[in-house]
């Protein structure tokens, strides 16, 4: 086995791989009608990767169809175009799902036009009545079959480069940007080299000595197609490792609600009215991220209560030490407070401004969950909350 064909192998098992995960994906998602498309793009695309590879296994299959075989090579080539280009126009969220749907069913009829033209070209012309001269015939295949297939892709191409810029996560833009460069380097290699060499011939001299062009056709197509299957193999471990990672920020969320329990009954015991939804013990929701973000929230609103009865802290506040001292001091004047009161003595109030306890973490949730996380172990080793209730801090 040389090179070419092992690679040519190694492409059609990950396509065939990738063609079943998507299919088992659409057994679960059955309405999902940008999914129905890719799904069958990729199993024309499983289709030509297999078949379309010069094997004596193979042979057979072809010798079958006869002069059919180069329509159903033609044909799955540009429906794979078409479900190319109409996969990122149904997947567009900023576009109406009616008006997605009409222009997909536009594009469907121009390849239904395509396809029967190409069709009609290659079955109704017989090839000893000139196909291989440089007739009106073989121009419109070309213009049906390979003009078709480079507008579809590059339609494509241009949807999918506007959807690749929306995408966040970095494991599915680098999948999506090989996905794309794969299929630039499918339709550089099929469709453009195919039309220049054929324009070279039909306008300047059928007898053009263009045999480097070939060599460009197999790079291009092979290597698109081997960046291609890799895009799309990459593109499902994207969607598990966004999902694993997202359960991996659920558990997180949920350890650090329960390590901060201590903190918070302290503060909305203190200020009743911070709690937002619920009252004690009571959830009212049983989402980790609703729980999370709550108990996160009222904790930063009861800092912000205490902070008028706390000193400025003595250094920086981002140390969970420097802060519990400013809270401490907070906690400590209140008692004073209530017991002067219990005494009708009138303390003297808190002037303005009033210090900032917690610092600013630019929109990090986890540097300031675990800052209240060692806040809480903080104040809990100086007794101003229940200490057995106090967890440490493990990430």
């Amino acid at each position: 086995m040389d090179f070419e064909m092992a690679v040519r192998l190694f492409k059609a098992v990950v396509i065939l791989a990738v063609t079943v995960w998507e299919t088992v994906q659409l057994t679960r998602r059955r309405q999902d009608l940008a999914l129905r498309v890719l799904v069958v793009g990729l199993g024309f695309l499983s289709f030509t990767a297999t078949f379309g590879i010069q094997t004596p296994i193979l042979e057979p299959i072809e010798d079958f169809f006869g002069p059919a075989w180069g329509v159903i090579i033609n044909g799955c080539w540009m429906v794979m175009a078409y479900s190319w280009a109409t996969f990122f126009l149904l997947a567009d969220p900023l576009r109406s799902l009616s008006s997605r749907v009409r222009r997909a069913r536009i594009e469907l009829v121009v390849l239904v036009l395509a396809l029967f033209v190409m069709a009609i070209v290659l079955l109704v012309w017989p090839e000893q009545q000139g196909r291989g001269q440089y007739t009106w015939q073989r121009t419109a295949f070309y213009l049906s079959c390979d003009g078709y297939s480079l507008s579809a892709w590059i339609l494509g191409i241009c949807r999918a480069g506007a959807y690749l810029a929306r995408l966040k996560h970095r494991l599915a833009r680098a999948a999506f940007a090989l996905v794309i460069v794969g299929s630039a380097g499918m339709t550089f290699g099929v469709n453009v080299i195919s039309l220049i060499r054929y324009g070279i011939r039909l306008l300047i001299t059928p007898h053009a000595q263009v045999g480097f062009m070939s060599t460009l056709y197999s790079i291009g197509q092979l290597g698109g197609q081997v960046l291609l299957a890799l895009g799309l193999a990459l593109a499902p471990l994207a969607g598990a490792a966004v999902a694993a990672r997202a359960r991996y920020e659920t558990a997180r969320r949920t350890r650090y609600t329960q390590q901060l329990a201590p903190l918070w009954r302290t503060l909305t015991s203190e200020f009743p009215h911070i709690a937002l939804a619920h009252h004690g013990n009571e959830r009212s929701s049983g989402r980790p991220d609703d729980d999370f973000e709550r108990t996160t929230a009222e904790i930063t609103d009861g800092l912000a209560e205490l902070a008028r009865d706390c000193p400025h802290p003595a250094g920086d506040p981002r140390k969970p030490q420097n802060a519990a001292d400013a809270i401490e001091a907070g906690l400590h004047r209140r008692m004073a407070i209530r017991e002067a009161r219990w005494g009708h003595e009138t303390p003297s109030p808190t002037e303005l401004p009033y210090p900032v306890i917690e610092p600013d973490f630019e929109g990090n949730w986890s540097h300031r969950a675990r800052w209240m996380v060692q806040l809480s172990r903080e104040l809990a080793t100086r007794g101003m909350v229940r200490k057995e209730l106090n967890d440490a801090v493990k990430d």
